[in-house]
């Protein structure tokens, strides 16, 4: 007897865990399938037909106050950021273009130069007198007063040109500078007078007046 009594009870434990463990597989088999929820067919979205209305018949025709069908396609709505401002770019535009003409205008208008006030000194008005002091048959001697007349200091230069037949050829020359048939000196001051002299040859006999005798351009005097 207590070998059966010691069979029966590790059976009876082994069926009673199996069958909690059936219960257990099935309880949660059952809440899954609540948590989840078997589709019916009440929650289909039914097809919308829409009714064939005849050509010429108002009577289906919305009413005025009659809300509009949703749109069965998306709308997107713009991005704020997509497209500029438009007070910033004719803001921008605005201060691009008030620039421009503002640098146009400055480069365009020239700057006055400010005037200068010089005073034109009075030119200086020089006259000359020609003489001969001495000669002799192959020689004589020149002579140039000069006298400046104006209200300016200025340098002088004397021209003096003779016949070529005369063969005049100038030999010494005293208070000024010699070059060629030019005598220079100066400054002479403004009321002053000065005077040059020059001893020469020439290859005739005759008295020989200058065929021309200037003093900065202007003729001398003969005397």
């Amino acid at each position: 007897m207590s070998a059966k009594h010691s069979t029966a009870f590790p059976l009876r434990r082994y069926g009673f865990i199996a069958g909690a463990a059936t219960l257990l597989v099935v309880l949660v088999a059952w809440v899954a399938v609540r948590a989840v929820g078997p589709v019916s067919q009440d929650n289909r979205t039914p097809l919308m037909m829409q009714p064939t209305i005849p050509v010429g018949d108002t009577s289906f025709a919305p009413s005025p106050s009659a809300s509009p069908s949703p749109s069965l396609s998306p709308s997107r709505s713009p991005s704020p950021r997509s497209s500029p401002s438009p007070s910033r770019s004719r803001s921008a535009s605005a201060s691009a273009s008030a620039s421009v003409s503002v640098s146009a205008s400055d480069s365009a208008s020239p700057k006055p130069t400010p005037a200068r006030t010089t005073s034109t000194p009075v030119p200086a008005s020089l006259s000359a007198r020609y003489q001969v002091g001495a000669g002799w048959d192959r020689g004589f001697v020149g002579w140039v007063q000069i006298t400046n007349t104006g209200q300016t200091a200025a340098t002088w230069t004397v021209k003096i040109s003779y016949p070529s037949r005369a063969g005049v050829r100038i030999t010494n020359v005293w208070n000024a500078q010699r070059d060629g048939s030019s005598f220079t000196g100066g400054p002479l001051a403004p009321g002053a007078s000065a005077s040059f002299g020059f001893e020469a040859t020439k290859q005739v006999r005759d008295k020989i007046s200058p065929t021309a005798c200037t003093i900065n351009g202007a003729p001398c005097r003969m005397s």
